[in-house]
């Protein structure tokens, strides 16, 4: 065989090489995403309950009071300032909450969440309810004492701004920054930010 046909038998077999290379990583990103999806896709499955009225006031996890009349939760691992959605499985209600605390303590329950939200997912007289959970926003696993989630987080009920979901923003807890969760007329939740504090 003289170089010509060498050179092309070895373009030829470097050609099948890469091709395989990029099959085979395709193919096994596909099978790892399939086993392990990323938190965008997740949608987890669990119990949630509410906090009682004697925790009024007290310190969360993060160092915020607890407000029965914000739209916060209490979740075992997402960082700080975590935006969820959560739905209601067994009536459909959705709202969405802001992790600032740690647990539940039960483990047979997945979320706690303030009254406000349990209110929303209509869980408040039967205390518990099967729902499911997905990530809208990851937070900075900060969130500061004196920072009130009243003052950067309003849910918006409105349906007049159909729009997807963010896929993953990652929201910082900057000052003077506000954050509205608008509640689609299909279900889903958008998030808005806005340099001046919106109506609520």
């Amino acid at each position: 065989m003289n170089n010509s046909g060498l050179l092309v038998a070895n373009e030829s077999s470097y050609l099948s090489i890469m091709i395989f290379k990029s099959v085979f990583t395709f193919v096994f990103l596909a099978v790892i995403k399939l086993i392990n999806p990323s938190n965008e896709d997740k949608v987890i499955l669990g119990k949630a309950s509410y906090y009682a009225r004697k925790f009024e006031g007290k310190r969360t996890s993060s160092g915020q009071r607890y407000r029965a009349s914000d739209y916060t939760a209490a979740h075992r691992s997402y960082p700080f300032g975590t935006l969820l959605e959560v739905t209601n499985r067994g009536n459909g209600a959705k709202t969405v909450v802001r992790v600032n605390d740690r647990g539940p303590h039960s483990r047979s329950r997945l979320l706690d969440v303030s009254y406000s939200a349990a209110k929303d997912l209509g869980l408040v007289s039967s205390g518990t309810a099967s729902v499911s959970i997905k990530v809208v926003a990851l937070g900075s696993g900060i969130l500061t004492d004196t920072e009130e989630l009243t003052d950067d987080f309003v849910v918006d009920n409105s349906e007049n701004k159909p729009q997807s979901l963010p896929s993953f923003p990652t929201f910082s807890n900057t000052k003077h920054q506000y954050m509205v969760i608008v509640k689609n007329p299909d279900g889903t939740v958008k998030v808005e930010y806005s340099e001046t504090r919106p109506n609520p």
